[in-house]
């Protein structure tokens, strides 16, 4: 079921009552139960679909080791800050920095310099950091800003969990995309097109989120569009439309062009929420996908037209 705040009070009550509501920046997730439900995939295909753990692995070379999701350890991330909060490293040499705020996209290499490793960051606005790694596992990365002599040790881990198939990383450079405002005035179809790659994005999201085990889904930092119910998916009013949404486009008119394109998907169509799943996760990854690949069709459908 879902909602947006045009509909009837009496529409409006049902919905709250049925689904209910949860924190708009972090939601629980009940351990599944329920051993008969079969998780399924339409927008991740193929062989290597699933995960692997580096946890035990005493061979692991370094480049494999240093290829995943790194975060800030003691929880304090602020998305409103340019610092290290954290690091998505992956083997084909990107690197996406601070996906939670004013994330940066770009490439990595490391290199030994007077017996010492670093870290170079190289993003596409020409921003450069260079980060000493005092300390490296499968759990832990400590990095230390080169040629700071008073810097902070910045010290990430991670749950040493890496996508197979490292596209399928809500987090690769190439599911973020959608988020980079471009130059100049977007089509009709571009912007649709954005649209369409950020519900594929929140499918990537809550997969990755249900391959990990998460016991919360936190939204912070990340482009607010949607709101979450247990059975529901929502927008906002057109004028309380957030900024971060905003911030994805070109400018103000084009973005609420992306948020009519979404909410025309939500009030025309009807999506099926899987019987049976053991958390409301699954429900919604499941819907998610069902509206990518409506977009995918409509997308379709335009370009036979023309």
């Amino acid at each position: 079921m879902f909602r947006t705040h045009c509909i009837s009070l009496l529409y409006f009550v049902l919905v709250v009552l049925i689904t209910g509501c949860y924190e708009a920046t972090k939601q629980p997730v009940a351990k599944p139960t329920k051993k008969s439900f079969l998780f399924k995939e339409t927008i991740i295909t193929g062989k290597d679909t699933g995960m692997y753990t580096l946890s035990g692995f005493r061979k692991t070379n370094m480049a494999d080791m240093l290829c995943q999701r790194w975060e800030l350890d003691n929880g304090g991330m602020d998305p409103s800050s340019n610092n290290l909060n954290e690091l998505d490293i992956f083997k084909d040499s990107t690197v996406l920095r601070n996906p939670r705020g004013h994330l940066r996209i770009g490439h990595w290499r490391v290199q030994t310099v007077n017996q010492q490793r670093v870290l170079q960051l190289q993003f596409a606005d020409n921003y450069k950091e260079q980060f000493l790694i005092e300390k490296m596992g499968s759990h832990q990365l400590v990095l230390r800003l080169k040629g700071i002599i008073d810097s902070i040790s910045r010290q990430l881990t991670s749950d040493a969990l890496i996508h197979q198939n490292m596209y399928s990383d809500p987090f690769h450079p190439v599911n973020n995309q959608w988020r980079i405002p471009p130059p100049k005035p977007e089509t009709d179809s571009a912007i649709k097109q954005r649209v369409k790659d950020c519900v594929r994005f929140y499918a990537l999201y809550y997969r990755d989120n249900i391959r990990r085990q998460k016991r919360t889904i936190s939204f912070e930092g990340l482009p607010k569009i949607f709101e979450w119910y247990r059975r529901g998916i929502g927008l906002p009013d057109k004028e309380e439309v957030d900024t971060s949404w905003i911030e994805c486009f070109y400018n103000k008119e084009q973005a609420l062009k992306g948020y009519e394109i979404l909410r025309d998907l939500i009030v025309r169509y009807e999506f099926d929420w899987p019987a049976g799943a053991p958390a409301w996760v699954y429900e919604t990854h499941s819907v998610l996908e069902q509206m990518y690949h409506k977009l995918e069709s409509q997308s379709t459908k335009t370009a036979r037209t023309k």
